[in-house]
Order: C-alpha cells, then structure tokens, then sequence
C-alpha cells in the first residue's frame, strides 16, 4: 500500500485545512479582489462564484466566521418571511437573487454580496433542490478540508 492510500489520505488535496482557515483565505481574496492595488482584480462572475463559496465556508466554519455566515443568511430568512412581502419564501429569493445575478448591473463588490446572500438562501432552503446545489458546491471545499 502507498502512502497516497494509507488511512486517511485523501480527505483533502491540500493537506490539513479548517473552513475557518478558508473562510480567513477567501476574506483576504475578497479584500484584495475588490479593493487592492494589485495587477489582478475579480471580475463579475468570478466575484460572485467567491462570494458564495466565502458564504459556504462561513457556514462551516467555527466561531466568528460562522457568526458572520448567519448574519448573511438572516438577511435572505428575513426577507422570505417578510409579511409586507406576502411571505413570499425562500425559493422565490433565490430565484430573485439569480435574475439579480444575470441581469442587475453588476461590480464585484455587488457579485460578491448575490454571490454570498444566494448561498445563503440556497442553504436555508431546506429540502428543495437548492440544496442539491449546495452539496456539490460543499463538496468542492472539502477538497481543500473545509
């Protein structure tokens, strides 16, 4: 037997890695992404596919990251239930925030604040097909150990 198939090799690509540590990781990319002097900035796309994988990874994460996740995931809870709204609920939030996405004149900043509140109302719609978005996505932070 290699070392590459020893017990508990294999669970992730990258070594021993917390979702806090990636949560602090796609911080500092948010950061520099949007607001740096850098050569490289994110674009629209890439911003929003940051934001919410930085969402998944708050939500997984231990201690204040984990805080920060669901405060953002209160913003989409609250709007579903907001009765001003008619209770209008958590898939019609995400289909709000999706045509947000493709349609609403977007800077990465914005990308990344649909990408994060699409994350979170994904996540927060329990058992839908939303949440089948959601599994592959968390699938791919552990890869990295997340």
């Amino acid at each position: 037997m290699t070392s590459l198939l020893a017990a508990g090799a294999g669970t992730s690509a990258l070594g021993p890695m917390s979702a806090t540590a990636v949560s602090v990781i796609l911080i500092v990319l948010i950061i520099y992404g949007i607001w740096g002097k850098g050569k490289k900035k994110l674009a629209r796309g890439p911003a929003q596919a940051v934001g919410f994988f930085a969402e998944l990874a708050f939500l997984r994460a231990d201690n204040w990251p984990h805080d920060l996740g669901t405060a953002i995931q209160d913003v989409p809870r609250q709007i579903a239930a907001n009765p001003d709204l008619g209770g209008i609920g958590m898939t019609a939030v995400v289909v709000i925030l999706l045509v947000l996405s493709a349609f609403a004149p977007i800077v990465p900043f914005t990308g990344v604040l649909w990408g994060m509140f699409t994350a979170a109302a994904m996540t927060a719609a329990q058992g839908s097909a939303w949440r089948a978005i959601i599994s592959v996505a968390t699938a791919g932070l552990s890869l990295v150990g997340a």
